[in-house]
Parts: C-alpha cells; structure tokens; sequence
C-alpha cells in the first residue's frame, strides 16, 4: 500500500507535506531545504510541528475509535531534543496511548531517521464531543 497524506491543514500545511505508510504505520516526513535552521539542521519548531501531528492524529484515531468524530484538543506537549536531522534524510514519526480514560488520553512518541533519534515526546489530549453541525 502506498503512503497516503496526512491531513495538515492550517499551519500544518506549511510544515508537510506529512505521508502516512498505512493505517498503524509509522509518519514519514522529508527533510527539505526551507525544514532547516541557521546551522543546516532541521529546526526545532518543525520538529516540535511535527511532534504535534503525529500525536495529534492518534490521539484523534483513538478517540475516534470509541465515538466517531469525536474532537480532540492538546493540553500539553513536552518535547526533548535529543540528535538533529539533514536535508534530505526521512523522519518517521510513531507514537502510542499509553493511558486513556474516558475523556483524558496520554501518548508517548518519537521522531527517528533510521535508528538515530531526534526527538521523544509526549503529550496530553482532551477528548471531546463531536462538533455541531
């Protein structure tokens, strides 16, 4: 199956394009020349906006796993620097639930190129009700 993209839209849009590998799969990202900071290195904004779509989309799937449409909204999202990336190398992105209760979900994530980690995260969602039609 071939990747598909990941919707980014809003401020997102200017970060991606962010790629899909499949359903459960990891996030892929391509480093590219305007990622970069005054050192060549992939910017630690992009980073954290990178950080905040792939926890984003699954706390969004596993909210809606249990209410279609459910909405969610971040309460928090800590970031750790640990290595930086080069243009042209792909990020992948993972991340899992690793608390959920009826209306809090808790996730844990990563940004690697190949073994080499950039980045550890983790974040706090709200889940709410679908939005009024």
């Amino acid at each position: 199956m071939s990747p598909s993209t990941v919707d980014t839209s809003g401020f997102g849009a200017y970060a991606g394009p962010v790629l899909r590998a499949e359903s459960g799969g990891p996030f892929l990202f391509e480093i590219g020349a305007h990622h970069l900071n005054g050192a060549d290195r992939l910017h630690g904004g992009m980073m954290m906006a990178l950080a905040s779509i792939v926890l984003g989309e699954i706390a969004k799937e596993t909210a809606r796993t249990r209410t279609p449409d459910a909405q969610v909204k971040p309460l928090s999202l800590n970031c750790d620097f640990v290595s930086a990336g080069e243009k042209g190398e792909t990020v992948e992105g993972r991340a899992e639930v690793t608390r959920a209760t009826r209306t809090v979900l808790f996730i844990s994530g990563e940004l690697r190129v190949g073994s080499r980690i950039l980045m550890t995260a983790t974040g706090v969602y709200a889940i709410g009700e679908p939005a009024a039609q």
